[in-house]
């Protein structure tokens, strides 16, 4: 009975730690999108709803992705006594194993979704610089909270991005053929209407800030 009982307790306690790290990174954005929406009916434009769907398939799945890798957060900083207490790996291919591969696959949907989201981010170095970005700001994050620094997980995220891309650029190609891009299906939005190419950048940055400012698990 009371394996019961705690499990019940660990399945409640990580579904409400979870609706709460959901909850941080999405203020943030939620604020953003909040003024380039008044910044649109000043404009006498509408953001379409199709894509405030895809921004938030990608913050979800940004969610995820916190959530596995164990992001460091200000509560972590504050908690630890030494300023820096993960460990780290500088040395690239050292000790390679089916992690790798497992965080090639973990990158592989922002690799898909970007391009799918943003027409102007359409683009190998787009996608491949922003996986890169992305991977870079987790792995410093883990030096504050115990956790290790491998620059082999910064590679193998990278590349899951650039693969994604190229699936998503494969699958393109096959469905639309020498079809214009302007009649795949793809919406216009006031945000790249205003040459905000890097606006999955955005997202990214306050969906982080969000999660690390806001976040503590050690709430009781």
């Amino acid at each position: 009975m009371d394996y019961v009982r705690i499990l019940y307790i660990y399945i409640v306690e990580d579904f409400m730690y979870s609706g709460y790290l959901l909850l941080t990174l999405l203020l943030p954005c939620l604020i953003y999108q909040g003024l380039m929406e008044i910044k649109a009916k000043q404009n006498s434009r509408r953001v379409p709803a199709k894509y405030y769907f895809g921004v938030y398939v990608m913050l979800v799945y940004l969610w995820a992705v916190f959530k596995v890798t164990g992001i460091g957060l200000l509560a972590d900083i504050v908690r630890l006594k030494d300023a820096i207490s993960g460990g780290y790996n500088w040395n690239p291919l050292a000790g390679l194993d089916k992690g790798f591969v497992l965080n090639i696959i973990m990158f592989l949907p922002l690799g898909l979704l970007i391009p799918c989201i943003w027409k102007k981010c359409r683009s190998i170095t787009n996608v491949t610089v922003t996986g890169f970005l992305l991977s870079l700001t987790i792995e410093i994050s883990q030096m504050f909270n115990a956790r290790a620094t491998d620059i082999d997980d910064l590679l193998a995220n990278t590349i899951g991005a650039c693969a994604g891309y190229l699936i998503w650029r494969g699958i393109y190609v096959l469905v639309c053929g020498k079809q214009k891009e302007k009649g795949d299906g793809y919406v216009e939005n006031q945000i790249e209407d205003d040459g905000r190419k890097w606006e999955p950048m955005i997202y990214l940055a306050l969906a982080f800030a969000g999660a690390f400012f806001l976040y503590n698990p050690y709430v009781q």
